[in-house]
């Protein structure tokens, strides 16, 4: 059996609320996802989904438990030392694109192979070229975020979360601004390169059409996690 790209165990996070009050936002997160595995997780707002997304990443740390991405155990990790398995192994996609304006389409989806510290290869640019003519913004790749709609600068984010072959990608309504076409369309290039290249996925969407194409579905519910039936047409 293949070993997990993410692997979380007893996973608590608490906030302060005030000073007398404690905020338990996960209670206990069990959680394994293989290579190539796109799970899906649904909940109500406020349920924790998004802490969990920041907690796999290594934006957060937990109040207690552990998380171990491809094989490496966050706990105890610097902060430079997390922020290189960051930028090395895991890739993030918002609700909100987050482009810089001054850099052109591709320079923006390009982002995370400069922020390694070198320029990227013809192969990896390339590649990322391939991926932006997927999710059909070819000609766009000139273009500045303040040039394109809201629409192809969220699909351009898509595209910059895989651009460094990472090894998880965490999404957060990652086609919340998008039409359903070009929702579609970026869920089944998600869905491609997860197969093809072993890529662990982990979204959080309330889209019951997209959730029910997942491997997987699991419901995120007062800080807690379980798997659930996939939502199915019709339901």
């Amino acid at each position: 059996m293949s070993e997990p790209v993410v692997e979380a165990r007893g996973l608590v996070q608490i906030y302060e609320a005030g000073t007398t009050r404690e905020v338990r936002v996960l209670r206990g997160v069990d959680l394994r996802v293989l290579p190539g595995e796109f799970l899906s997780v649904v909940g109500q707002s406020g349920s924790g989904k998004s802490t969990l997304l920041n907690v796999l990443g290594a934006l957060d740390v937990p109040t207690s438990g552990t998380v171990r991405i491809d094989g490496i155990d966050l706990a105890g990790l610097a902060p430079d030392e997390l922020a290189d398995v960051r930028n090395r192994k895991v890739g993030f996609i918002f609700q909100f694109h987050h482009l810089l304006g001054e850099f052109t389409c591709l320079e923006n989806t390009l982002m995370p192979l400069f922020l390694r510290g070198g320029t990227p290869s013809k192969a990896e640019v390339g590649r990322v070229k391939e991926l932006l003519e997927r999710v059909e913004l070819s000609d766009q790749l000139h273009k500045r975020p303040s040039q394109m709609s809201g629409g192809q600068q969220q699909r351009a984010a898509v595209v910059r979360a895989m651009a460094a072959s990472p090894r998880l990608v965490l999404a957060d309504e990652p086609t919340g601004n998008l039409d359903s076409r070009s929702g579609a369309r970026v869920f089944e290039v998600l869905r491609d390169v997860a197969r093809q290249e072993g890529v662990a996925f982990l979204m959080v969407t309330h889209d019951q059409r997209l959730a029910g194409q997942a491997d997987r579905c699991l419901r995120m519910e007062d800080g807690l996690l379980s798997e659930t039936a996939c939502p199915r047409p019709g339901d």
